[in-house]
């Protein structure tokens, strides 16, 4: 990494280079800038619209008003009461008569001097088409610097280049920049040059009479293209090149400095996130100031124009085509490949540079996501800390206790219901409170490695918890509170664990304040548990249990005082209460924590045992790098930042409400906000309206990330038509995952957002193979199961090295290094612009009659039936075709299902036939369900996944009885 002093050293070196050569005159930047008599440029210069020629084509602009800037020294001027635009011209002269400079600028991380640049072809190739040009890779350090020197007079530009929030801003920015000061070529670190740049200016277009050279990145010719693009002819910005001083430079840096200033002047710059890019300095802004050129009357004499220049002008184009001083090459010249909107391949004449999209044309379902941003090398610990010194002061955690209405709990008077009360956490307190309870629990034995259960809700007791037992080293284990005694004892002597913190009383989802005392799991698990004598225990490595008392809000639960019970350890003897601590009334929150080994962020900090969609849940280990870059790439494609307020019902015992929801906000540094310690749905929209929250998170029958069960596009398209929810977005993953390896982003076209669980996260490779044949990645479009690869696998099953084999398999590809992929067993395919669908599960496949049949597609189709309101279908056995379709249907609220009696004998009925066919008619006869049974619920696990298997015993033995 630079220091200040070496950036400092590395800036006046480029700037030292930049002063000789622009006094050289080497071969290659004299041809490049080959004069033409002015005579002949001004003839060109006014050609009409209707004039083209064999290799460019010019759009009529009027005349051009150019006049080239006084050469040598230029009078000494007060620039105080100049505005922007204007010091900029005056600082950075623009004549369109001099030579293009033979620069070559790209921007990164790190140099190809280093160790870890990744780009070396790519940087290559430019050094090779452009022999004798000065070529920099800067990095962003050394680009700070740079631009103190070259813009030192315009102290105005500096300061907006600094408080830009995110990198990709200050990237935008600085092409700009350089290229206003300096000129030359700035092109994206992951683009190839295929031919010289000698080539990009057609030879009947004389250089002297050209500024700027730009290429279309898109030209969406369909009536929906507003669904994929932000402009309906869009100019990329991965490539330019630019004489200095241009004034479309001029304008670009003159809008986003303002733009910049005004938001941080406001407070509001902060809410600018990945999502508001493209408008802000991105190709949206780029191509609306390059029309904004095109039609100014102070450069063009628009008199003369047979009108407006807009899309029109351009789309379809091409060859190159000249407006002005500006060349527009064609969608090929730096889009070449792409395969759609008319680009042609890399060996056409016209293709001169190849940029690596995110996304490059597939022709087997296998892609590997970018590299940005960056993974994150820290253990959770010392991320968090750094996380608390930026944001201290901000709330981390915001949770309320569960309350009812009085008829829900009608023994009760009116005073004795519960009321809510809400507990706040900023960043600093969370990291305070976790100090403390970190050396209560380290005084019970607990040390790194060791393995800590918690049975608890979404509560401040949980939030704090997860810091204090990453801090010590030891590894979280989060069980379901709604586990009963034989699945706790299972889990706790499967880990081997020997510290178990747990709530007096297990709140219940849709029953807040009517929760189940656990007094008889732990008196199960605690043998004379009154006495204080352990007898036999049924965990032998258990030694001590904590207990929350959250009595006060269960009046009705029965659980005896903790004091009474002296095998029994209560919360408060860990640390004081948590709405009240402070640093100086606890002697251990303002002493940091220091576990007893060094901590790798390779290491297992995490055991989640998975839903449970199989008969057997598994205990999967997550380490510290694959929760934490999961949660901060999850915030990433978001746009989370740290004003975000996030409302997350789901459960902290689960990766969705632990790392989706947990990890994502404490990473960027935005607050989440637990309405209620189980669901509520009252409770969770009383806590979104009081706090005007920004994100809500559910599985697919609430808002914001839909995940568990896959997602019906019937279902997305019903929430976003309803409530608009413009940022709607999916995220897939496992457990074995950490858990998300694909999700879509809210500027993904809508079809994808509704059809799709988007894109391959970054650092991660997906494949889609043949099940029969898991060597054979299958085409782009044909079904398979679905493997993902990369930092997020799991290390593996804890103490199941058979299991673990079958999912989690080494392999080599192509002769590359190994790689670990982890198989989902799910079904899936891949379109060619990389979109993931899910489209079940491989063992829910069913084969009837030797014809495969997928249950998820009957299920999206009987979504869309108006009296539908769920449905599950399953294969049961058929003696004649060896499989049936079976159709376990939910109807609405209102709706009478066949064979069900109402009470008043109104409301519209809905038929097994009225099933099969609706079925019948919107996909195909054999796909009609044969068995139909209405039912007013599914089994489902904790995290809301519907158990298949379990609906598949159930068929088995409604068929058996006849029904």
């Amino acid at each position: 990494m630079l220091s200040f002093r070496r950036a400092l050293v590395a800036a006046a070196f480029i700037l030292t280079i930049l002063f000789l050569t622009t006094r050289s005159s080497s071969p290659a930047a004299s041809s490049l800038a080959v004069e033409f008599p002015k005579s002949q440029a001004d003839s060109d210069t006014k050609q009409t619209s209707q004039t083209t020629a064999s290799s460019s084509n010019a759009v009529h602009a009027g005349g051009n008003r150019h006049r080239p800037s006084a050469q040598g020294q230029q009078t000494m001027q007060d620039m105080s009461k100049m505005t922007l635009y204007d010091k900029l011209a005056y600082q950075f002269p623009y004549d369109v008569e001099t030579k293009f400079p033979a620069y070559i600028w790209q921007t990164w991380k790190w140099t190809p001097a280093q160790g870890e640049f990744q780009f070396r072809d790519q940087e290559a190739s430019w050094t090779e088409q452009h022999p004798g040009f000065t070529h920099e890779v800067i990095t962003d350090q050394v680009a700070v610097h740079l631009l103190r020197l070259l813009y030192a007079s315009v102290p105005e530009v500096l300061e907006a280049y600094e408080a830009l929030p995110l990198p990709v801003l200050k990237a935008d920015f600085f092409r700009y920049l350089i290229l206003l000061a300096r000129g030359g070529i700035y092109s994206d670190i992951d683009t190839y040059a295929i031919r010289s740049a000698l080539d990009w200016i057609p030879d009947t277009v004389p250089r002297s009479t050209v500024g700027l050279v730009i290429g279309i990145e898109a030209d969406p010719d369909r009536p929906d293209w507003e669904d994929w693009y932000s402009r309906r002819i869009q100019f990329c910005q991965w490539t330019i090149q630019a004489k200095p001083g241009h004034p479309v430079l001029r304008n670009v840096v003159t809008h986003i400095t303002g733009e910049t200033l005004k938001r941080k002047r406001a407070g509001s710059l902060r809410n600018l996130v990945h999502k508001n890019v493209i408008e802000f300095t991105g190709p949206a802004l780029w191509t609306d100031l390059i029309f904004e050129y095109f039609n100014d009357e102070r450069y063009f004499d628009m008199s003369q124009s047979a009108g407006a220049i807009d899309y029109r002008n351009f789309t379809g184009m091409e060859n190159s085509r000249r407006v002005g001083d500006v060349v527009v090459l064609p969608i090929t010249s730096f889009s070449p490949g792409v395969q759609q909107m008319g680009a042609k391949d890399d060996d056409d004449p016209m293709a001169f540079v190849k940029h690596e999209f995110e996304v490059s044309t597939l022709t087997r379902s296998i892609y590997q996501g970018p590299a940005e941003p960056p993974l994150l090398p820290y253990t959770i610990p010392e991320h968090f800390a750094a996380t608390v010194s930026k944001f201290g002061d901000r709330p981390a955690v915001i949770c309320r206790t569960p309350t009812a209405r009085p008829d829900a709990l009608p023994s009760l008077p009116a005073d004795g219901i519960p009321a809510a009360l809400e507990t706040t956490l900023s960043y600093e307190k969370l990291n305070l409170t976790s100090n403390a309870l970190a050396h209560s629990l380290r005084s019970l034995g607990v040390k790194k490695g060791d393995r800590v259960a918690v049975s608890l809700g979404n509560n401040a007791e949980f939030a704090t918890l997860t810091y204090a037992i990453f801090k010590l080293g030891a590894v979280l284990v989060p069980l379901n509170p709604g586990f009963n005694a034989k699945q706790v004892t299972a889990a706790l002597n499967h880990l081997g664990v020997e510290l178990l913190i747990i709530g007096a009383v297990t709140d219940l989802a849709y029953k807040p304040c009517r929760g189940r005392s656990n007094l008889p799991l732990l008196q199960s698990i605690v043998p004379d548990l009154e006495s204080g004598r352990v007898e036999a225990p049924k965990v032998p490595t258990l030694k001590t249990v904590v207990v929350v008392d959250n009595s006060a809000s269960h009046p009705l639960s029965k659980f005896p005082p903790i004091a009474s019970l002296r095998s029994l350890t209560p919360f408060t003897a860990l640390i004081p209460d948590l709405t009240t601590l402070r640093a100086s009334s606890s002697t251990f929150a303002a002493r940091s924590i220091t576990p007893d080994a060094p901590l790798s962020p390779t290491e297992t900090i995490n055991i989640q045992f998975t839903s449970g969609t199989t008969s057997t849940p598994k205990a999967a280990m997550l380490s510290h790098a694959s929760i934490l870059n999961n949660g901060a790439l999850i915030g990433h494609r978001m746009g989370l930042d740290p004003t975000d307020l996030i409302v997350c019902p789901p459960p902290l015992f689960h990766c969705f409400g632990s790392v989706l929801g947990y990890m994502a906000t404490a990473t960027t540094g935005a607050a989440i906000l637990f309405p209620s310690p189980a669901f509520d749905p009252l409770a969770t929209l009383r806590m979104a309206a009081a706090h005007r929250a920004t994100g809500l998170y559910g599985v697919a029958t609430m808002f914001g990330i839909g995940a568990g069960s896959s997602v019906p596009e019937a279902m997305m398209r019903k929430l976003y038509a309803t409530f608009g929810l413009e940022d709607l977005v999916i995220c897939y993953g496992m457990t074995e995952t950490s858990p998300v390896s694909c999700m879509t982003a809210p500027g993904d076209p809508f079809e994808m957002r509704t059809r799709s669980v988007g894109r391959v996260m970054p650092h991660t490779k997906v494949k889609i193979v043949d099940p029969l044949d898991p060597s054979r990645v299958v085409p782009v479009g044909e079904r398979g199961e679905l493997a993902a690869a990369g930092y997020l696998v799991m290390k593996g099953y804890w103490g199941d090295e058979e299991r673990t084999a079958e999912v989690r398999k080494v392999e080599k590809e192509d002769g590359e290094k190994e790689e670990v992929w982890m198989y989902s067993g799910d079904e899936a395919r891949m379109n060619e612009d990389g979109y993931v669908e899910i489209t079940g599960r491989i063992k829910d496949l069913i084969i009837r009659g030797g014809e495969n049949i997928h249950p998820l597609e009957i299920e999206n189709c009987l979504f869309q039936h108006p009296l539908v309101a769920e449905v599950s279908v399953v294969g049961v056995p058929d003696e004649r075709y060896g499989e049936s379709v079976g159709a376990f249907v939910i109807v609405h609220e209102g709706v009478i299902a066949e064979g069900q009696i109402d009470g008043d004998g109104k409301g519209e009925v809905l038929t097994r036939e009225s099933v099969r066919e609706w079925v019948r008619t919107h996909l195909s006869g054999h796909l009609a369900p044969k068995h139909i049974w209405f039912v007013k619920e599914y089994p489902k696990t904790a995290s809301g996944k519907i158990q298949k298997f379990k609906l598949r015993d159930t068929a088995q033995r409604l068929l058996e009885a006849g029904r």
